[in-house]
C-alpha cells in the first residue's frame, strides 16, 4: 500500500512518529493534488525541491521565541512587560521537564527527519527521475546537511546529551526507533562538525541568484561550526580547560575570517540597518525575509500603537560606553543628570530611552509621560523600550509592513568568536586579538587600541572586555542567554535584580533614580534544559534509560 501525503505537515519526533502526510508547501499550492504519493512528490521537478524548502521552515524566529517574547527577556538584557508571558518562567525557576516554553525537542527532530528524508531520496527517487538535475544535487545536499547540523546544534546547546540521527527511521519499527544512542556533548559536537564540513564542501561561496536569497551558502556551516566549537571550549563544557578545544574554536573562526573576501562578508558601515536590510554583507544566514509588522506591533512604545513588550534593562544600558572613549575609561564624560547624552551609536540603535526621537516625536518614559513607567498593563517596566530590529517608518494604522529576517549568524559574531578563542590560547592578548576588536570598536566610533601601550595586558582583563563587547554588539540577539551559560556566569549574573530607571519630570528637568525592576533567580541546574519528561518515559517503557540532565531527575 502506498504511503499517502495529506496537507498536514510532518510532525515527527525521534521517538513516536506517524507518517501523517506531506509538508506545508503542498497546502500553499492550490494546484497541488494533496493525494500525491511519496514517489510522485520526489519525482516531480517542482515538488522535490519544495520538500527541502519546507525543511527551512523549522528555523527559529527569535522575535517570537515564545508568544511575542524574545529570549532576551529570560536573562539580564530585558524584561517582558506582559505579566502573563511564559518567558517569565525562566526568571523564577518555574521551568520543568513537563513544561518548558522553549522546549524545541520535537520541532528540531521533525526538521532533522525532513533533512534525512530528502538526503535519502536525493540519491534515490530524485536521482532516478532527475527531478533535481545532477549538477544541482550537490548544492541541495549541502543545504540539507547544514540544516541537519543546525537543528542538532539547537538541541545540543539546550539538552547537552542528545540523540544524533543521520538516517530515516521507520516510525513503525520500534527496534529501529530506539536503536540510536544518546551521545555526550563532545561526541555530538564531532558529528555535527562533520556535517558542517561536508556541507561547506558542497555549497557555493555566495548566493548570487535573487530567487535563492535566504538559502545557505558556504559561510553558514562554517559559522555554525565556529560557534559550536566556541561553546565546546567554554567552561561549561570544558571544565578541565583543555586548550586544544580552544585551538579548534580559533581555527574554525579564523577560517571564516580569512575567507571573508571570497565569501562576500564584511561589516556594514551602519549598525541599525543590519537588522532591517535583508541579505546585506554582514548577514551570513537568516530566516526568510518576510513582509511583517508583528515585531512593531509587539514592541513599539505604547503611544505609537505598539504594546511595548520588550523592555531593555538598566543592566544592558550601563554596558554601553560614551562616544569616542578608550576601553579603559568607557564612561568618560558621563553626566548623571543627562545619562543618555553622547552615548555610543549602538546604544541609540538598540534602546529607546526617555526623550529619544522616534517617528517624529519624543518617547516619554517619565512618570506621567505618554509612554511612562506602568502607564498601561504593558507599558515599560524598566524605563526603556526596544529600538533594535524595528522599522520606524512602518505605519501600523495603515497595516504597513517591511521585510525582516531573524539573523542567525552574522560576521561580527565571527570576529568576536575568533578574538575570544585566541585570547584563551595565549598567555596575554596579542596584536591580532586587539586588531579584531578594533574592527568592532571602529564601527561603534570608539577609540581603537592604537599601540602596545594601549593594549590590554592580561588574558583575564581581555576576557572580561570581550564579554562586555559581546553583551553590547550582540544585544537582544539570543547570544547573551547562551553566553552566560557557557561561561558559567549565569548563577552570578542572573541571581541579581534586574535594574530599571525611574524618571520624574519637574518643569524642564528630569530626575533619574535606579530601582529594582524585577527579581532574577537562577538555579545551576538551569545551565541545561530538562529533557522532556515524556521522552524520558517513552524510553523507560522500553527498558532503556535516557539520561536526564543533572538536577532534573
Amino acid at each position: 500500500m502506498k504511503k499517502q501525503f495529506s496537507i498536514l505537515s510532518f510532525q515527527f519526533s525521534i521517538l513516536i512518529t506517524v507518517l501523517s502526510g506531506c509538508s506545508d508547501y503542498l497546502d500553499k499550492d492550490l494546484k497541488t493534488n494533496t493525494n500525491l504519493s511519496y514517489e510522485q512528490v520526489f519525482k516531480d521537478p517542482h515538488l522535490a525541491p519544495g520538500f527541502l524548502n519546507d525543511a527551512y521552515s523549522g528555523l527559529p524566529d527569535g522575535f517570537n521565541r515564545t508568544g511575542s517574547a524574545l529570549l532576551a527577556s529570560a536573562c539580564d538584557e530585558a524584561e517582558h512587560s506582559d505579566a502573563g508571558s511564559a518567558i517569565r518562567l525562566f526568571n523564577s525557576n518555574a521551568v520543568s521537564p513537563s513544561y518548558n516554553p522553549d522546549d524545541v525537542w520535537n520541532d528540531m527532530y521533525a526538521g532533522i527527519r525532513k533533512c534525512n528524508i530528502f538526503l535519502k531520496e536525493l540519491k534515490g527517487l530524485i536521482a532516478e527521475s532527475n527531478s533535481i538535475s545532477e549538477t544541482e544535487r550537490p548544492n541541495y545536499r549541502g543545504q540539507a546537511l547544514f540544516l541537519r547540523a543546525f537543528y542538532h546544534f539547537e538541541l545540543l546547546k539546550r539538552y547537552q546529551n542528545i540523540i544524533y540521527v543521520d538516517e530515516v527511521i521507520d516510525p513503525f519499527d520500534e527496534d529501529e526507533v530506539f536503536s540510536f544512542p544518546q551521545l555526550d556533548f563532545q561526541d555530538a559536537v564531532k558529528r555535527i562538525a562533520a556535517d558542517c564540513d561536508s556541507a561547506k564542501a558542497l555549497l557555493p561561496d555566495r548566493i548570487t541568484d535573487d530567487a535563492r536569497k535566504g538559502r545557505a551558502s558556504k559561510a553558514a556551516p562554517m559559522a555554525l561550526k565556529a560557534r559550536m566549537l566556541l561553546y565546546a571550549a567554554s567552561p561549561l563544557n570544558n571544565s578541565g580547560g583543555d586548550l586544544t578545544l580552544w585551538e579548534k574554536a580559533e581555527e574554525a573562526a579564523k577560517e571564516v575570517y580569512d575567507s571573508r573576501s571570497p565569501l562576500g562578508l564584511g561589516l556594514e558601515s551602519g549598525y541599525a540597518g543590519i537588522f532591517t536590510t535583508p541579505y546585506n554583507n554582514e548577514i551570513i544566514f537568516a530566516t526568510s525575509a518576510d513582509n511583517r509588522n508583528d515585531i512593531e506591533r509587539a514592541n513599539f512604545p505604547i503611544s505609537y500603537q505598539g504594546q511595548g513588550l520588550t523592555n531593555p534593562s538598566q543592566n544592558l544600558a550601563d554596558a554601553y560606553a560614551m562616544n569616542g572613549t578608550y576601553y579603559n575609561n568607557p564612561m568618560n564624560g558621563y553626566d548623571p543628570e543627562h545619562p543618555y547624552d553622547r552615548r555610543e551609536d549602538r546604544f541609540y540603535a538598540t534602546i529607546l530611552h526617555n526623550a529619544a526621537s522616534f517617528k517624529g516625536s519624543n518617547v516619554e518614559t517619565f512618570a506621567g509621560g505618554k509612554d511612562g513607567l506602568f502607564a498601561t498593563s504593558t507599558a515599560t517596566k524598566t524605563g526603556y523600550y526596544m529600538r533594535k530590529f524595528l522599522a520606524p517608518a512602518i505605519n501600523l494604522e495603515k497595516s504597513e509592513t517591511a521585510r525582516r529576517p531573524w539573523v542567525l549568524f552574522r560576521y561580527a559574531e565571527v570576529i568576536l568568536n575568533y578574538a575570544e578563542a585566541r585570547n584563551e590560547i595565549l598567555d596575554k592578548p596579542d596584536k591580532t586579538v586587539h586588531d579584531l576588536l578594533n574592527l568592532i570598536r571602529n564601527r561603534a566610533k570608539l577609540r581603537p587600541f592604537r599601540n602596545t601601550g594601549e593594549y590590554i595586558q592580561t588574558q583575564t582583563e581581555m576576557r572580561e572586555y570581550i564579554k562586555k563587547e559581546r553583551q553590547v554588539e550582540l544585544a537582544l540577539e539570543e547570544h547573551r542567554f547562551w553566553d552566560l551559560r557557557r561561561w558559567r556566569d549565569a548563577e552570578t549574573v542572573l541571581n541579581r535584580p534586574l535594574k530599571g530607571m525611574r524618571i520624574e519630570k519637574s518643569g524642564d528637568t528630569f530626575n533619574y533614580t535606579l530601582f529594582d525592576a524585577a527579581q532574577r533567580i537562577f538555579d545551576p541546574k538551569f545551565y541545561w534544559y530538562p529533557i522532556p519528561r515524556v521522552e524520558i518515559l517513552k524510553y523507560k517503557n522500553k527498558g532503556i534509560t535516557l539520561q536526564q540532565n543533572q538536577g532534573w531527575e
